[in-house]
C-alpha cells in the first residue's frame, strides 16, 4: 500500500509539474530598449549626433493559440515600438519663442513566433514574422523654460505636427533565456529586419515660424526600411507578471 501510494504521489506530482509547464509556456512578455539602424537611404538624411541611429524601447505579448491544452510550437500576439532619432532647437529671436523639433517613429504589429515545442537547456531561439503600421512623427513645440513651466504661461505649446504612415512588415530572430518553472524573469535578444514604404518626413533644421506665427518647413520622401536590435527582459507566464496563481 505504501508503494502504490508513493507510486500515486509521484503521478499526480508529475501531473500537475507537466501542466505547470503547459500554462507557464502559454504567455510570453517581452519588453526593453531598442537601436534603429536605418537604411541606406534614410540614414543619409537623419543628421543626428548618435550615428544616425535611433533609440527607444519596445515592448510585447505573445500567446499560444492552444491555450493550456497543449504545448504549442507557434505564439501570436502584437509587439509594440517607439524610438527617436534626433531633436533640433532653435534660439529664440524678437517675435518668436525658443523652439524644439523632435523626430520620432512608432511601431504597431501583429506577431507570429515559432519556437521548438520542446526544449532543453536554458536558450530557447525562435523566429517572429510582424506585419503592421509604421508612424513617422515630426512635432514642434515652443522649447518651454523651468519658469514658464511653473508658471504656465498662455504660450501655445505645440507649434507644428507632420505625421506619415507607412506600411511594417519584418522578420526576426532571437533567443530568450528560460526561468526553468520558477518566477524569475529572463532576457531576450532579437535582431529584427523590417522593410517599410516610402514616407514623408520633415526635412530636419527646415522648420521655421515668422513674425506673424506662420509655420513652414520642408519634407520629402525616404525608404524607411531598417534594422533593429533588442535586449530585452522577458516574463514566461503568469507567475512571472503576477506571482502566484
Amino acid at each position: 500500500m505504501k508503494i502504490a501510494a508513493l507510486i500515486l504521489s509521484f503521478i499526480s506530482a508529475t501531473a500537475a509539474y507537466a501542466q505547470d509547464s503547459i500554462r507557464f509556456s502559454t504567455i510570453h512578455f517581452y519588453g526593453g530598449v531598442q537601436t534603429a539602424i536605418p537604411a541606406k537611404e534614410f540614414r543619409e538624411v537623419i543628421d543626428n549626433s548618435f550615428g544616425n541611429l535611433g533609440f527607444g524601447l519596445n515592448i510585447g505579448l505573445v500567446l499560444s493559440p492552444l491555450g493550456d491544452k497543449k504545448p504549442s510550437p507557434i505564439l501570436l500576439g502584437a509587439d509594440f515600438g517607439c524610438f527617436t532619432y534626433g531633436n533640433e532647437k532653435q534660439a529664440a529671436s524678437t517675435n518668436v519663442p525658443a523652439l524644439k523639433t523632435t523626430h520620432n517613429v512608432f511601431t504597431w504589429n501583429a506577431i507570429a513566433r515559432l519556437k521548438p515545442t520542446h526544449h532543453k537547456g536554458r536558450v530557447i531561439p525562435f523566429a517572429d514574422g510582424l506585419l503592421g503600421l509604421k508612424l513617422f512623427n515630426s512635432r514642434t513645440k515652443i522649447d518651454k523654460n523651468v519658469t514658464d513651466i511653473i508658471f504656465n504661461t498662455d504660450q501655445r505649446e505645440v507649434i507644428n505636427n507632420v505625421k506619415d504612415t507607412g506600411l511594417n512588415y519584418g522578420l526576426g530572430l532571437g533567443f530568450y533565456t528560460s526561468p526553468k518553472q520558477n518566477s524569475n524573469p529572463g532576457f531576450q535578444l532579437r535582431v529584427l529586419y523590417l522593410w517599410g514604404d516610402e514616407v514623408k518626413y520633415v526635412v530636419r533644421n527646415s522648420v521655421a515660424v515668422d513674425q506673424d506665427g506662420f509655420v513652414t518647413f520642408s519634407t520629402n520622401r525616404a525608404n524607411t526600411s531598417m534594422v533593429i536590435v533588442q535586449l530585452n527582459f522577458t516574463a514566461l507566464g503568469l507567475k512571472t507578471l503576477f506571482g502566484s496563481y
